[in-house]
């Protein structure tokens, strides 16, 4: 028997997880973003890695920034598996995700780093403080360009306040992607405060587009739609 729209019930929400994900996701990163150790730029890499590390600040910031990076690619492959976001998100959702999730292990090789610290002091060979530095060098850039390609193209789909957020993550995306190519290329000049700077941004674009939800979040379940046929 057909039923009318009319004595359909309200259509579902899709479940919210997503939204609370990213809104801890940008508590976690707005939190740990400006712990980040500075450095006085007037050595080696080896000698600024080695005074970070040695920074009380190291421990506690870099542990956040791995819990909010983690709770960024759940939030994300969440809103992709609920389709919060019209179809043209798709594939910049799942490449997000994909890079996201390869970065949170970048974070947790960085914050191992530390055990490293008197290695690096004493110019022995410090393993994992030098993965942490290859992985940042592809991660970074690679991570940082598909937070631009999402919040872009979600910028494109979404209007007001939704636009102005997505914005924001084109700009943290992008300081994010460069500041460790930047570090590497001129290690004499002071980046450090880039990393909080990024750090930062994308703590307002998690936070902010898990506040603002999206537009597509309403819909029909699929059996709801089909007796409506």
């Amino acid at each position: 028997m057909t039923t009318s729209l009319e004595t359909q019930s309200p259509a579902r929400r899709a479940p919210q997880g997503w939204r609370f994900a990213l809104l801890a996701s940008g508590a976690a990163l707005l939190a740990g973003g400006p712990m980040h150790p500075d450095s006085d730029a007037s050595g080696s890499v080896r000698e600024e890695l080695a005074t970070m590390t040695a920074d009380d600040m190291w421990v506690p910031g870099h542990t956040l920034v791995v819990a909010g990076t983690v709770l960024l690619a759940v939030g994300l492959w969440l809103a992709r598996r609920h389709g919060v976001w019209p179809p043209a998100a798709a594939l910049p959702l799942a490449v997000a995700v994909g890079a996201l999730s390869l970065y949170a292990v970048e974070t947790v090789v960085h914050l191992a780093a530390v055990v490293d610290s008197d290695a690096l002091h004493a110019g022995h060979d410090a393993p994992v403080a030098f993965t942490h530095l290859g992985l940042a060098a592809v991660l970074y850039p690679v991570s940082g360009l598909a937070v631009v390609y999402l919040a872009a193209t979600l910028a494109r789909l979404q209007i007001g306040l939704r636009r102005v957020v997505a914005l924001v993550g084109v700009v943290g995306g992008l300081a994010h992607a460069v500041v460790v190519p930047l570090t590497f290329l001129s290690p004499d000049t002071g980046f450090t405060p880039l990393f909080a700077v990024a750090g930062v941004l994308l703590a307002l674009w998690a936070a902010g587009t898990g506040a603002a939800g999206a537009r597509a979040e309403q819909t029909a379940a699929p059996e709801e739609l089909a007796a409506v046929r």
